[in-house]
This record gives C-alpha cells, sequence and structure tokens, in this order.
C-alpha cells in the first residue's frame, strides 16, 4: 500500500471526488480533475492496484425506525375547557391523534411509539402535565379495518 505522502496533488484532488461521489464516471472524475479520460482509468487502476482504493461503497440515509407499538390512551382532565390541555399535546410527536369526546372519557389520544418501555415513559410524560387526571392505556393489538 503506497503512503499517503507518495500521492500528489491529483491523487488526492481524485479520490476528494470518488468520496464525494463514488459513481461518477471516468468522463466527470476527468473533467473535474482537469485531465483526459485516459489518465483517470490509468490514475484509478494505479491506485486499486497499490492498495489505496479498496473498493467502492454506497452510503444509505438514516432512516427513523417506524413506530411499533400503538395504543389508545383514554384521558380524564380536570380542568376547564378540555382544550387548554389538549393543546400542549399538538407538538408531540408520538401523539398521531387526539380526539375531544363527550361522556365519562374526556379525550382519546392515539399514540404511536417505538416500543413498550417508551410508551410507559410517554404516559408518565403525560400524567406529569397540569390538568391530566387519569389515564388508561389500551394497545392496539392488531388493526382489522382502515378506512381509506
Amino acid at each position: 500500500m503506497r503512503n499517503d505522502g507518495d500521492l500528489d496533488a491529483i491523487d488526492r484532488r481524485l479520490l476528494a471526488l470518488l468520496q464525494a461521489d463514488a459513481r461518477a464516471s471516468f468522463t466527470a472524475l476527468a473533467r473535474d480533475a482537469g485531465l483526459s479520460r485516459t489518465a483517470i482509468q490509468e490514475r484509478m487502476a494505479r491506485l486499486e492496484r497499490d492498495g489505496v482504493i479498496l473498493g467502492y461503497t454506497v452510503r444509505l440515509a438514516e432512516r427513523p425506525k417506524p413506530p411499533v407499538t400503538r395504543a389508545m390512551l383514554s384521558l380524564r382532565i380536570r380542568t376547564r375547557p378540555c382544550a387548554v390541555v389538549l393543546d400542549r399535546f399538538r407538538t408531540w410527536p408520538e401523539i398521531v391523534a387526539c380526539y375531544s369526546l363527550a361522556g365519562p372519557v374526556d379525550a382519546m389520544l392515539i399514540v404511536e411509539t417505538e416500543d413498550a418501555p417508551a410508551l410507559s415513559r410517554l404516559v408518565d410524560r403525560l400524567s406529569a402535565v397540569p390538568g391530566v387526571g387519569e389515564i388508561e392505556t389500551a394497545p392496539i393489538l392488531a388493526e382489522s379495518l382502515r378506512a381509506g
């Protein structure tokens, strides 16, 4: 393997171009490095042969893990109007939907978390919000029908 000190400015430029886009064509590399296509092919072959370039790869974008635990949370609100409390949840990313209800339950939240411990932490956070009373948690086991 060559020592980095053995690389000239053009080699370093070529390597930088490849690190930015390993799929760049010889023509594009030649244009950006200011060399002929043949000169680029020869340099690439030498860099590979000398062990400077060990391979080419693809960088994938980091994908967020999809939520896997869904639940319906029934809330009883101690403060009136209920909207004063429910408005606090507008920016909580785990809350998919919030419904204000009439009857013994004041609100129903549909939530999604990455796992059961995250659901438990979410319920704890909700319980700490002033005005929130009892919370009943019903994890969703399966979805049978979704309209639309």
